[in-house]
């Protein structure tokens, strides 16, 4: 009962989050802990500290007499050896144990790290004679665990002989029995704590990095519901801390899953591709790493676009969430694509494995070339909106020319660095198409959304305008031959029609401006009056501008008229 209770309080202690938070409760737990363990240690002194004569205890559910306590150790010792029959036999008390001391912490570190980065040398290149050293000697070289084969070394399972092989078996089995999904290394552990088993804590890390080395292209592990694609000594520090963190998942290539794997190798593997040292399920990873490659430097305009097919679409959310790579191969992106989840179980079947990649590949296609479409959406904008008569592809070339003219003429921030940016002849055309893109809608399109196309068009519209009434503005000043200060004014009629006209002003006039336009403003029925004056302005104008523009039509008229009458 004093065991029930000392262990009903570490399970409180460890996995109660109320106690996070409330400090009392904290403490509370941590002095019946130590009044529990008191208890049971006097339990167990008057338990195990015999009388001289003869004792009565139960042994495997019977009761015995023991003589002496020798003899009660004895029986002991033989009723563990029968609990635990399966036990591990390691030669080596610095590692046999439930909790290491600090100098078999550091000795399984690196005897850990050596395992991991080199597993092709002999004695993993260690040197010396240091602890780590005679824990390779015992659990690793002993059990040729560690051995050279076919001329190559590496980590095998153990001979039969060796005191490891059933627990190897074990571990070997828990693995493989996580093949429809994750499970926790803590279970691993329990597992190998209890009977028949009885595994100490302290060699477990060192046989699970031997069993996933030798497992490197079917077991993944992850951290957190994360997988690691390289395992590194600092992953097996938190695992001897916190075992419930981590998780293992079996990968089956069978069947019809081994097809459509040999099919996407084909497409998605590189033939240059090595794999680093150290990387975890490289079969697998060579198709999946690829994947998660492509999702990641997408345009962020592509990740966010609904402007693909329902199966791109589908198949780009499958890759922005995937998080196994044996889940996106066999189970997301076949859905994506309209085909149902492969399961290792499943029978081979060649036609459908060769049409899920072909569609496979058609939807990556499809997702890889949407910023091109978009960027082609904002070059035919380009080209109509600027009126360009000749070829679309000659886009870069009409504008370039028409805005080398206006260098150095621009007052409007915007339309100057759209000037500077369209006369730029050392860059790519699709780096000069970006560029102008990104002046109009003053946003770089990779990171646009799809209502930003709209927002590009308005804007377009707006620039375009500018730009054309400046070339108008430069070409009306060169036809007059005129070295003044010219200023461009455009009417919008209420019918809408626009009228367009050059004013240049004279030096020596701009006295007689300056008092004419003061006169004006300070009239009575206007000074003071912000409203009233710019309806002045308006109305002068279109009074202006209108008599001309009919003035000039009428000229027009007659000269239609006289050339008529003339032929």
């Amino acid at each position: 009962i004093r065991a029930q209770q000392l262990q009903a309080l570490k399970t409180i202690q460890k996995t109660a989050t109320e106690l996070q938070t409330d400090g009392v409760a904290r403490r509370e737990v941590k002095h019946r802990l130590i009044d529990a363990e008191r208890l049971l240690d006097d339990t167990l002194q008057q338990a195990f500290n015999g009388s001289p004569q003869q004792n009565h205890c139960w042994i495997a559910g019977e009761v015995t007499t023991v003589p002496n306590t020798r003899e009660f150790q004895t029986r002991l010792s033989a009723l563990c050896d029968r609990t635990y029959h399966q036990g591990l036999v390691l030669n080596n008390e610095l590692i046999n144990r439930r909790e290491l001391t600090s100098q078999g912490a550091k000795a399984r570190r690196e005897l850990i790290e050596a395992m991991l980065d080199r597993a092709s040398q002999a004695r993993l290149g260690m040197e010396g004679y240091g602890p780590e050293v005679a824990m390779y000697g015992s659990v690793l070289d002993a059990t040729g665990i560690h051995r050279q084969q076919d001329g190559v070394w590496g980590f095998y399972p153990p001979a039969d002989e060796s005191g490891v092989t059933t627990i190897w078996q074990t571990i070997e089995a828990f693995l493989r029995s996580a093949s429809a999904g994750q499970r926790s290394l803590n279970q691993l552990y329990n597992q190998l704590e209890q009977p028949p088993y009885g595994v100490k804590p302290g060699a477990i890390p060192i046989l699970l990095a031997a069993l996933l080395l030798y497992h490197v292209d079917d077991v993944g592990i992850y951290k957190d519901g994360t997988f690691i694609p390289i395992l590194g000594p600092e992953h097996f520090e938190l695992l001897v801390k916190y075992p419930e963190r981590f998780s293992v998942k079996y990968f089956e290539m069978v069947g019809l899953r081994s097809q459509v794997f040999r099919e996407l190798e084909t497409v998605l593997k590189s033939p240059q591709a090595r794999t680093p040292t150290g990387v975890r399920n490289a079969s697998l990873l060579a198709i999946a790493k690829p994947l998660f490659s492509f999702v990641r430097q997408l345009p962020e305009f592509t990740r966010s676009t609904k402007r693909l097919s329902p199966e791109a679409l589908k198949v780009l959310q499958a890759l922005q969430t995937a998080q196994e790579p044996d889940d996106l191969l066999f189970i997301s992106l076949p859905q994506a694509c309209g085909f149902g989840s492969m399961t290792a179980g499943d029978a081979e079947n060649e036609q459908a494995a060769k049409a899920f990649r072909q569609r496979l590949v058609q939807c990556i296609h499809e997702i890889q070339t949407a910023y091109d479409h978009l960027l082609g959406d904002c070059q035919k904008q380009l080209y109509e909106a600027f009126g360009v008569h000749s070829k679309e592809a000659n886009l870069r070339e009409d504008v370039r020319v028409r805005a080398s003219y206006l260098v150095g003429q621009c007052i409007d921030p915007i339309l100057k660095h759209f000037v500077a940016k369209a006369v730029d002849e050392d860059v790519s055309d699709k780096d000069w198409l970006e560029a102008l893109v990104r002046i109009v809608a003053d946003k770089h399109p990779k990171g646009w959304v799809d209502e930003d196309f709209s927002r590009f068009e308005i804007a377009l519209s707006d620039l375009v305008r500018r730009f054309q009434n400046l070339e108008a503005l430069r070409s009306e000043i060169r036809r007059q031959g005129k070295g003044f200060d010219a200023v461009r004014i455009t009417v919008t009629e209420p019918n809408g029609q626009e009228v367009h006209e050059v004013v240049w002003v004279d030096e020596e006039h701009e006295e007689l401006f300056d008092r004419l336009v003061k006169d004006a403003l300070n009239a009575p029925e206007l000074k003071d009056n912000p409203r009233l004056q710019k309806g002045f302005l308006a109305k002068l104008n279109e009074t202006l501008l209108s008599r001309s523009h009919a003035e000039s039509m009428h000229e027009v008229g007659q000269t239609k008229r006289k050339r008529g009458q003339s032929a």
